[in-house]
């Protein structure tokens, strides 16, 4: 039995007899404080699921504001105590420390015996994500068999993530449709030639990240695992380092600091053609890199700012530059991908919490509110005493209610046996 299971149940014990020593106290004090113990339990539990700003909210807005509402009231109206007088009832809290004895033996056995803590989470569906890196081959279109992944997808551009199932595909690149044609015939039914083809195989709960890279003649896929889990510290952001520039050796990744600019600092000490860094956190700023080989600069990134709680992928790819006399030469270009990937936010942080609320319950919530406005402004409206004078008023002199009164006046003596005196109306 885990340390965990151990603390929640020793929790939930305190929780269960707090609850009870609530109801069957008879000091309005004592059962308010083992309600605020209670309360603190709960809050333990959301400390327990990863979910600190819930427990805040718990332990500020109940065990707090609202617990010291009711102590006012208590003390102000001097009821800490009930009546005197003797009870009927004296077998109940006898009886109620029994019961939840017995629900907690039965809770324990079924808790230790269920094997819950091997139970898995639900696996998380793979996704996979294309990254065009080949400069001079046009923008592409990307399938996985049938399935289309990419679309019109142009250098130095990422696609967002994708869910697919896990398995085996065929993955297939062409050239997209030119701009300016609304019309193109689909390239699987028409029978063009891919710039790609390979086989294509899907992990189970993998989050890859596929670079095309290469030549335009001869194309390449670098893949790269993404981790997009919630970062330990709010202010920082993961950073990824793809050589995806044919024909070079052994690379260097360097940090520049403007304040010492001849002391860079080493991220990715060796990055070769078609491989990818370890992925590296990094606090937020702003930041000059450099890809560097035997202390020669070969290019450089300024004043990079990444958004915080991202995946950034940083690549080094191959540009054609056009130059006076008009040929092109092929010249390295460090680029930062778009768009960026947000991790996942905090299980139980109020950003998280914040999204929750304002997108799955907000409709719920409104509706809810909606109500309950609707029924106070009418109880306010029915407890107005003109109002309810109107309706007094407008009762006693209805002749529906007069004939409903004679009747029933009629029907009563009728069975008595006495005469009655009907009114004239």
């Amino acid at each position: 039995m885990s340390a965990e299971l151990v603390l929640f149940i020793v929790v939930a014990a305190v929780a269960i007899f707090a609850a009870a020593l609530m109801l069957i106290s008879r000091n309005a004090v004592h059962s308010a404080l083992f309600l605020v113990i209670n309360l603190l339990c709960v809050a333990f539990f959301y400390l327990m699921l990863n979910a600190p700003f819930l427990a805040m909210v718990q332990i500020t807005v109940y065990a707090g504001a609202i617990m010291v509402l009711f102590m006012f009231v208590i003390m102000l109206l001097g009821a800490e105590k009930l009546g005197g007088g003797s009870t009927h009832y004296g077998w109940i809290p006898t009886a109620s420390v029994i019961l939840t004895t017995i629900f907690l033996i039965v809770a324990f056995v079924v808790v230790t015996q269920s094997g819950i803590g091997s139970l898995k989470p639900a696996p998380q569906t793979p996704e996979v994500r294309f990254v065009h890196a080949v400069d001079g081959m046009p923008a592409v279109d990307v399938y996985l068999n049938d399935q289309k992944m990419a679309e019109h997808l142009v250098f130095e551009e990422g696609t967002p993530l994708n869910k697919v199932r896990t398995g085996d595909y065929n993955l297939l690149v062409f050239a997209a449709c030119p701009e300016g044609e609304s019309e193109c015939p689909d390239p699987l039914t028409s029978g063009a030639a891919p710039l790609m083809a390979a086989p294509f195989k899907v992990e189970p709960e993998s989050t890859v990240t596929y670079v095309l890279a290469g030549t335009p003649t001869a194309l390449r896929l670098i893949s790269s695992p993404t981790d997009l889990s919630t970062l330990d510290s709010e202010g920082s952001w993961r950073l990824t380092v793809v050589n995806a520039m044919p024909d070079t050796g052994s690379l260097q990744f360097l940090q520049l600091h403007r304040s010492d600019p001849a002391n860079p600092t080493v991220i990715v000490p060796a990055l070769a053609y078609g491989e990818v860094s370890e992925v590296v956190v990094l606090p937020d700023g702003t930041y000059d890199f450099e890809f560097a080989q035997a202390g020669t600069r070969v290019a450089v990134i300024d004043a990079l700012r990444i958004p915080r709680k991202t995946h950034q992928y940083l690549i080094l790819g191959p540009e054609q530059v056009v130059m006076a006399n008009g040929s092109i030469e092929v010249r390295p270009k460090a680029f930062a991908v778009a768009p960026v990937l947000k991790t996942i936010e905090s299980f139980g942080g109020p950003q998280n919490v914040g999204k929750e609320l304002l997108t799955t319950y907000l409709l719920g919530f409104e509706m809810v509110a909606l109500l309950l406005l609707a029924t106070m402004v009418g109880a306010i409206i029915l407890a107005r005493e003109e109002v309810v004078h109107r309706v007094r008023k407008r009762l006693v002199v209805s002749p529906v209610v007069k004939r409903m009164n004679q009747s029933i006046t009629a029907n009563a003596a009728a069975i008595q046996g006495e005469p009655t005196n009907t009114p004239a109306e």
